[in-house]
């Protein structure tokens, strides 16, 4: 009697396993619609970030050339930009080591080598050697740091042409030094950036791949 009373409230496995299977294809559908939703986005974000990410492989690859695949202390790449901590290039004072020779004539070969290749050398507009310099309230002081840091960041290009003077000879209009004012630690701030600002082309690259995702649309 009690059996006949539990068998009324649980069903056949005939209907539970023709619901766990149409429950299996409406979850299989849902994931599905996700994924490609997800696959939609993902393509232009990926298309747009493609040709900056490729032409920074590309100079990364130089860099592991020159320095090797062990991270070099007081170097690193990152986003566009060649970062070389201060002490390396400059005494305590505003002379340039003599072990700085070394470091310019490496770089000096990862921008020639750049350079040399018409494929990387059309995605480059400028490489510009930055001295940075802590911005303070004192306006006059500010003045002779830009004139001290403008004079260094001379200082830091007109020593990698004397490493390599081809690079000064055949791409002298790619390179440019400067001060620059920043917000950031006297830590942070005595870094040398070396930055490749990236040619138009790189935007129009990039408009040309997002451009099949919208006509797709």
């Amino acid at each position: 009697m009690k059996s006949d009373f539990i068998k009324k409230f649980i069903l056949p496995p005939g209907p539970i396993l023709g619901l766990m299977l149409a429950g299996m294809l409406l979850l299989s559908a849902v994931l599905y619609y996700r994924a490609v939703r997800i696959q939609r986005f993902l393509e232009p974000a990926l298309a747009i970030s493609q040709p900056r990410n490729e032409f920074a492989r590309s100079i990364n690859s130089l860099l592991i050339k020159e320095f090797g695949t062990e991270e070099v202390r007081g170097i690193r790449f990152k986003t566009g930009s060649i970062f070389v901590e201060g002490s390396l290039l400059f005494d305590n004072g505003n002379s340039m080591k003599g072990s700085s020779d070394i470091i310019l004539k490496k770089l000096g070969h990862v921008f020639m080598s750049a350079l040399n290749d018409s494929n990387t050398r059309a995605h480059i507009d400028l490489i510009l050697v930055s001295a940075n310099f802590q911005v303070n309230p004192d306006t006059k002081r500010n003045s002779k740091m830009r004139i001290d840091m403008q004079r260094r960041a001379e200082l830091i290009l007109y020593s990698m042409y004397e490493s390599e003077p081809e690079l000064e000879k055949n791409y002298g209009t790619y390179l440019a030094a400067t001060a620059m004012p920043v917000s950031a630690s006297a830590e942070e701030a005595s870094w040398v950036e070396f930055r490749i600002i990236p040619t138009e082309l790189v935007h129009i690259e990039m408009l040309l791949k997002l451009g099949k995702y919208t006509q797709r649309n």
